[in-house]
This record gives structure tokens, sequence and C-alpha cells, in this order.
């Protein structure tokens, strides 16, 4: 409250100095008072998330109020797959992206400063191969010398020269066609590939509705992947603290989807704007729960290999990838499920 000082004028003495002292400490108190009142600045963060069902528990942490619970104002821009995620990052135009481990391990020969910081989701299903129904493909062994799309320096390229290799092809022996997940469906319709590898939702949008362009290849194998949490490590490790309570919102969205899993579902159809078909068809295949195991190191170092045989990397470098992940934060949210060392 405002008080007027005495006006000389009018002849008013000051108030006596215990008066003075009262009326100061009581207005200290009020403000002490208020304090906890005072709303406390909320930690910024910017998170690039692969516009895909797996960034879901993004998506319930935002919209259910688990960031703000944790003093954090976040940001979430969506981009397609994590390669362009993660460019974000490297262009210090966000914090953090989610991807898949392959765009890290690519990532990892040029710039020793990116680490994952947590698995938020395992996909048994998200990869698929499809073929154009009217290039008369049907399995695998048939790509030979046909010109197939690839989506370059991501785990669907991966996944396709995998899978050409368990049916005997040689990768060589095929037309790569460089293009983005986004164009996968146009590409087939005009009949500039006659097949792809790519991932959610474009797959079901190849291979539903009434003009439905493709046709589902079976494909060998068991890669699950995984996608993460990444940032620069120097960043990381200076805000360690936010990280911590990031992934305390995110655990808390993960405990959210499992109980509820139809307002989960209504979030995921909100965003992605798709319906709930698509969730039907996807949901089975997305297991949302945070980590950091060792099946993740495995899995990276068997890309590095793989990168390494393709030449898609400067000959004799090689990550460490033990280097690529910072398991501190998530040591501090839930200690069970880091089976790293580090």
């Amino acid at each position: 409250m405002n008080r007027s000082l005495p006006d000389p004028a009018r002849g008013r003495s000051s108030p006596p100095r215990r008066a003075t002292v009262a009326l100061a400490l009581a207005a200290w108190g009020l403000l002490a008072g208020l304090a906890p009142l005072r709303a406390v600045a909320a930690d910024s963060l910017r998170i690039a998330a692969s516009w895909a069902p797996f960034s879901l528990p993004l998506y319930v942490a935002q919209q259910r109020g688990f960031f703000a619970d944790e003093q954090l104002d976040v940001t979430i821009t969506d981009c397609i797959g994590g390669t362009r995620c993660l460019r974000q990052v490297l262009d210090d135009k966000a914090d953090l992206a989610t991807t898949s481990e392959m765009p890290v391990v690519l990532q990892g020969f040029a710039h020793a400063d990116i680490a994952i910081i947590a698995t938020v989701a395992h996909a048994s299903d998200n990869l698929k191969l499809i073929a154009r129904k009217a290039s008369r493909v049907t399995r695998g062994d048939e790509l030979g010398g046909r010109r197939v799309g690839v989506i370059a320096g991501t785990a669907a390229q991966y996944l396709l020269e995998m899978a050409l290799f368990d049916v005997g092809v040689d990768p060589r022996g095929v037309t790569m066609v460089p293009l983005q997940a986004e164009d996968a469906v146009q590409a087939l319709r005009a009949g500039r590939i006659d097949a792809v590898a790519v991932w959610e939702p474009y797959g079901y949008a190849a291979l539903h509705g009434p003009d439905a362009v493709g046709l589902r290849l079976p494909l060998g194998g068991a890669y699950i992947e995984s996608y993460n949490l990444v940032g620069r490590s120097g960043v990381l490790a200076r805000r360690d603290d936010a990280m911590v309570r990031l992934l305390r919102a995110i655990e808390r969205a993960e405990r959210f989807i499992g109980a509820q899993p139809a307002a989960s579902q209504a979030i995921l159809r909100e965003q992605l704007k798709l319906d709930q078909s698509f969730v039907d068809w996807v949901w089975g295949g997305l297991a949302f729960r945070l980590s950091l195991d060792q099946s993740l190191l495995s899995t990276m170092e068997g890309e590095v290999r793989w990168a390494q045989r393709e030449g898609l990397v400067a000959e004799g470098a090689r990550p460490n990838v033990l280097t690529l992940v910072h398991p501190g934060p998530l040591r501090a949210v839930k200690a069970s499920a880091v089976g790293i060392g580090g």
C-alpha cells in the first residue's frame, strides 16, 4: 500500500521513531508472507520433437501440466525425422531433440559433444518396408535392380540395408533414390520409386485408404528402435538440474499413459491430426519407458560398424558409444532405469 509523506506545510509532525520502525517491520512481514506466492521464474527448454507417435510422453507432459509443475517452460517444435530434429540442436535452435539412435551415431563421428540423456520409448513396428503395388514386387528378394527410396542417415536406411542383406540382395545392386519421409507416399504414387523404407505415420498413409498405393513387405530380424532425448554434452552438464526435472515430468507422463491409455490416445490424435484407426494401428508396437540400458549401447555399436563398412564416415573414425550417453539426470530420477556405467 502506498502511503504519502507528511506535508510540512500543513503542520503535521513525523510519526514517532518507534511507530516508524513498527511500520517498517509490518511492511517487511507482509512482503515476507507474500514471498511464497510470488511466481518463480521457470527454466526455459526448447525441444525439437519428431512428429511421430513416440513423442507422446512429451505431448502428455505438456498438455497435462507436468512440465509446468517442475517449473519448466518447455517449447516443443515439430520436425520430421530425428536427423532434422538433431540438426536443430547442432544449430543451437533447440536444447534437446527426439531421435532414434542412428542419427546420434552418425553425428557422433563428427560431433563429440552430443549425448543421449534417456530413451523415452521403444518401437518394434514403426519402420515399414513398402513396395508400390503396381511394381508387382511382393518379396524383399525381388528388389534387386529396382529403385528404392532411402532416407539417408536414419534408422530407415539402416533397416533397409539390413533387410536387403537378409534376403540376399546387395544394396549396391539397388538404385537408391534419396528422399524425405513426407515425400515417400507421393514418390510411390508417381512411380518414381518401386519401394521405400519409412516410418509412421507415412507407412500408414501408404498402406491404408481406398487409394492405398503400397504393399507391405516382410522384414526379417528383430530390430527394435529406441527413441531418445539428445542434447549437447556441455549444455546437459551445465543444466543437469533442469534435465532432472524434465525427466521427472516425462516419467510422470509415462505413468499417465500406462494408467489412462484412452486419454493419452486422445492427446496423440490431437497432436498428429490423425484418426483413431491410425492410433490403433501403431499402439501395440509402442513401449513408453524411460531407460538407458546395455541394449542401446549394443545397437549403437552395430550401427558404428555398419557406418564404417558402408563408407558413410571418415576411414579410421570410431566414436566411443559410452561418450554418447549422459546418464546422470536419469540416474537421479530413476536409478533402476540405468543399466550402463558412466
